[in-house]
């Protein structure tokens, strides 16, 4: 079972994955933030004991206040113990490949497009597990 946390300014999209996840039952615990900046206050809470740390961070590269990119930009200067441990798999519906080549030089290799499906969501499952 997972930890997972949805990233996503679409809310809608946010109750698909989650119910998807649910559905599959491979997730225990499902935490959302509507931006990158919400996120990494979630991921500050971990400190304080308010949350465990995702497994998992589902998270859309187009949001306002802070976009994808520039989370993952700030979740790699956190300090936070295992957050090695973390993997972040970027859902979009970008098809644009410099989005895909600037979250690889950012360390994130695994991604889905949008919508989320039971399919392309266990097929990153197993790609992250491997």
């Amino acid at each position: 079972m997972k930890k997972i946390l949805l990233v996503d300014d679409d809310q809608i999209c946010n109750l698909i994955s989650k119910k998807t996840l649910q559905r599959m039952g491979i997730v225990n615990e499902v935490h959302t933030a509507l931006n990158g900046e919400e996120a990494i206050t979630l991921l500050n809470d971990y400190f304080k004991g308010a949350l465990s740390l995702p497994d998992v961070i589902l998270l859309d590269l187009n949001m306002p206040i802070m976009d994808g990119f520039s989370f993952i930009e700030a979740f790699n200067r956190l300090k936070i113990p295992n957050k090695e441990s973390m993997r972040i798999v970027i859902v979009t519906s970008s098809q644009n490949p410099n989005d895909i080549s600037k979250a690889r030089e950012l360390g994130v290799t695994s991604f889905l497009t949008k919508p989320v499906t039971e399919t392309n969501l266990r097929s990153a499952f197993e790609e992250l597990i491997s």
